[in-house]
């Protein structure tokens, strides 16, 4: 089984009601954050394709799609409540890397 994409992304809505535009996720290894812009709005752990948020009732379940970008859906209480999908955050990309 793959893992989820590590990485930063976009979220793109398909269906339901939610994701509002502007919303991006960083998905690390174990863990990540949705965020809204560059504010972060909730996080969670990493489970495989699963990503489980903290001190919310919401997972969101991810698939890959041929095309490089994931498939995803979020559950609330098990629930589906919407579709989406990652695509690359290639905004990043044109920035230089912060110096530590």
């Amino acid at each position: 089984m793959t893992s989820a994409p590590a990485g930063r992304w976009r979220v793109e809505r398909i269906s339901g009601l939610l994701p509002p535009l502007g919303l991006r996720k960083r998905i690390g290894a174990d863990a990540g954050s949705t965020r809204l812009g560059s504010l972060p709005l909730a996080v969670f752990r990493v489970r495989g394709r699963t990503l489980d948020y903290r001190l919310l009732p919401v997972r969101d379940e991810l698939e890959p799609a041929p095309d490089g970008t994931w498939e995803g859906r979020g559950l609330l209480f098990g629930r589906e409540f919407c579709r989406f999908r990652l695509v690359p955050d290639d905004r990043d990309a044109s920035r230089p890397a912060r110096s530590r």
